[in-house]
């Protein structure tokens, strides 16, 4: 059971404030506070990736004449 932000799911532990029937983050409202959610199981970390990101293949040349500069 605990608050979580509503835009990516992350855990929030703080104080917070209510605003026309919505919870937010920080004692206060300021511009860094954001909206948040009530969960009643703990979010579940993510795993990491352990893929690794595939190289971009390399385009074939164009052949001569087929641009503006040729």
């Amino acid at each position: 059971m605990a608050w979580v932000y509503k835009s990516n799911g992350e855990p929030y532990t703080g104080e917070t404030h209510e605003l026309v029937g919505r919870t937010f983050s920080g004692k206060t409202r300021t511009a860094a506070s954001m909206p948040l959610v009530w969960t009643e199981e703990a979010p579940k970390p993510k795993p990491a990736s352990s893929s690794k990101p595939k190289p971009k293949k390399k385009q074939p040349p164009k052949p001569k004449g087929a641009t503006a500069w040729d």
